[in-house]
């Protein structure tokens, strides 16, 4: 049976991995507004691919659930464990010590793999952003700035203020890029004027400059929780730090429920349904995680998989 699972793990985890990693640097690259380097382009490209790696071996290894009970299905397999009286839910077990290792591997993954990779796509995207050389005429935007080629130096604008200063450089910096701008003549919203010799400037990728949690490594989350916690905002923080354990947890019901389904319907329908339902409710918790607590919500999404995980051997 894991000999068919096997390569169907593999073969789809490696094309989620592609496309979604296209995604991912499709949108990095929409949000730097930059054309990077071959080197930057590369190093977006492996920060992206390590970003959506937990998702990824999820869907490879519940992939290889469903295919090794089509598998066996195909085969007469189940019809001749059933005819010498062996229950068929008697197998559910199997698939579940199959995807052990990949909730494992995930949760890894997800404690300390993902942010790190969320980490390092931030810093290269700073860095494209730090590399922009705008032409005159064409207006590029960095953080919250749009800026254009002015002779040697560079016309800006926040929407509110415009500037033109004579002399520009764009340093990266952790989460955005600082402006160091000299001979600075800037008009302010109200159409006043003010004239500096030189200004600095941070322009984060972010709004408000902030780390997002998701970049934060466990460790690194957990202060972050203690901190937010005297100020009375760590709902989300708390949440997703949970998920980091619940989402790998989730993977053995779903695993379980994928070599049931997959024993009379096509697998790969089977994989695409579980993945847009388990999607649909992480989400719908997310936004009522806050209210509910985390418990709660981790309660709520992990009954309804087993239900179903249930289900699928008994009918």
């Amino acid at each position: 049976m894991w000999r068919s699972a096997g390569p169907a793990a593999f073969r789809t985890a490696l094309l989620a991995v592609g496309l979604l990693t296209l995604a991912g640097l499709g949108q990095a690259l929409l949000a730097t507004s930059a054309a990077p380097s071959l080197p930057l382009l590369l190093r977006l490209c492996a920060a992206s691919a390590g970003a959506i790696a937990p998702l990824a071996l999820g869907v490879g290894a519940l992939a290889g659930a469903a295919f090794a009970a089509a598998r066996l299905a195909d085969e007469g397999a189940l019809l001749a464990l059933a005819s010498l009286g062996l229950p068929l839910r008697h197998l559910a077990p199997l698939f579940a010590l199959f995807v052990l290792p990949a909730a494992f591997a995930q949760a890894g993954l997800h404690h300390w793999g993902e942010p790190l990779a969320r980490s390092a796509l931030r810093e290269a995207r700073s860095e494209a952003l730090a590399s922009v050389s705008p032409r005159s005429g064409e207006a590029v935007r960095v953080g919250s700035w749009w800026v254009a080629g002015a002779g040697t130096g560079l016309a800006f604008t926040d929407r509110a203020s415009t500037g033109l200063a004579t002399s520009a450089v764009l340093e990266a910096r952790s989460g955005g890029v600082l402006a160091r701008l000299g001979d600075v003549d800037l008009r302010l919203p109200d159409g006043a004027t003010v004239h500096a010799d030189r200004i600095e400037v941070p322009l984060p990728l972010a709004a408000g400059g902030r780390v997002h949690p998701g970049e934060r490594t466990t460790p690194e989350l957990r202060r972050q929780i203690a901190v937010s916690a005297a100020l009375g905002r760590e709902g989300y923080e708390r949440w997703l730090l949970w998920k980091r354990t619940l989402l790998p947890v989730a993977l053995v019901p779903l695993a379980v429920a994928a070599g049931g389904l997959a024993r009379s319907r096509r697998p790969g329908a089977v994989v695409g349904a579980l993945l847009i339902g388990s999607w649909g409710l992480i989400r719908l918790l997310d936004a009522q995680a806050a209210a509910l607590g985390p418990a709660l919500a981790s309660v709520l999404f992990l009954v309804p998989l087993v239900l179903v995980a249930g289900w699928a051997w008994r009918r």
